[in-house]
């Protein structure tokens, strides 16, 4: 009993930790149905841990369970995604004004790392002949962009503000960052941003840090805000 029991959990875990991504990588379009058997399928587990996870994940406010159809991925409007930046807003300057003082050289590092490859990503995009990027270049830039952000509240040594921001970041993914398209100009300037918060953390600038930090949120809710108003006017023409 206690095997079965440990195995439940272990596989609720992976589903967890599997649909979560998958929500965070924007595969999952908000008011999209998901369906427990096919995602439980993608990792070898059956649809029973996948349930599990969806009711874990609609208790962070990423899905919604409605009766007699399951989990849907929840729909935010103007006001609840300004709500979700203006938390990012209340930790993550602090917290990198915190990292400017308690970063290890190591997370210096990764941090450099992640820049690198979002630029790398970058240089892509204008080496093609497209206007936008295409699916696996944002899906890799947003996963270095949210390593990055990760890393820097990692480094402010505060395991609260990582578990707050960390949640404010997933709701972020899911309604904000990824309903824009991405072309150089954008891409560009988030690496510009994120260059910013580092060199300040390099040189162990509390102030830059903090101040650099606050410029980059605010850039992506005027961003995040914009996509989301183009999205409803082309709804309603």
């Amino acid at each position: 009993m206690k095997v079965t029991i440990t195995r439940t959990k272990t596989h609720a875990s992976r589903a967890y930790q599997h649909l979560r991504s998958k929500l965070i990588s924007g595969e999952f379009e908000p008011g999209t149905r998901l369906l427990y058997g096919p995602i439980g399928k993608e990792i070898g587990i059956s649809a029973t841990p996948v349930r599990e996870a969806a009711g874990q994940l609609a208790n962070e406010g990423l899905l919604e369970l409605i009766p007699k159809i399951g989990a849907v991925v929840c729909q935010i409007n103007r006001q609840e995604l300004v709500d979700i930046y203006e938390v990012r807003l209340a930790i993550e300057p602090y917290a990198a004004r915190l990292a400017a003082q308690r970063a290890s050289p190591q997370q210096v590092r990764r941090l450099e790392g992640h820049v690198t490859r979002m630029r790398e990503l970058t240089d892509q995009l204008l080496g093609s002949s497209k206007e936008f990027a295409g699916k696996r270049i944002v899906g890799q830039f947003e996963k270095s962009d949210y390593a990055f952000h990760m890393e820097v509240i990692a480094a402010s040594g505060n395991q609260a503000m990582v578990r707050t921001a960390g949640q404010s970041h997933a709701l972020t993914r899911v309604f904000g960052v990824r309903r824009h398209r991405y072309d150089a100009t954008s891409m560009r300037a988030t690496c510009e941003d994120h260059e910013a918060i580092l060199d300040a953390i390099r040189a162990s600038s509390a102030i830059n840090a903090s101040t650099a930090a606050t410029t980059h949120i605010e850039n992506g809710l005027a961003r995040s805000l914009a996509a989301l108003d183009r999205a409803h006017d082309g709804e309603s023409s």
